[in-house]
């Protein structure tokens, strides 16, 4: 019976971890500006950065600016983004 239900709930916990990857909007946001080359604003710390995604993976945004050349963010650290991308309505 125990076995039964850490299958159970490590099954639960693995569909809630790819829903969550799925609607993740802030990613969407990055991996859209990534594809398209469209510029966007990243809110960090109160800092507003226009920049272009280059890469995302799970722990840092590398973009590029015109002001600042290459710029790496940590992905915990970014507050919001803003800019002409398309997400994915829940």
């Amino acid at each position: 019976m125990k076995k039964l239900n850490l299958l159970f709930v490590t099954a639960a916990l693995a569909l809630s971890c790819a829903a969550y990857a799925q609607v993740d909007p802030l990613r969407a946001a990055l991996e859209d500006s990534k594809a398209s080359g469209k510029g966007l604003t990243i809110f960090v710390n109160g800092q507003s950065i226009p920049a272009v995604v280059v890469s995302v993976d799970d722990r840092y945004v590398v973009a590029r600016s015109q002001a600042q050349g290459s710029i790496v963010i940590r992905l915990d650290r970014i507050d919001g983004v803003a800019g002409f991308i398309a997400t994915k309505a829940q």
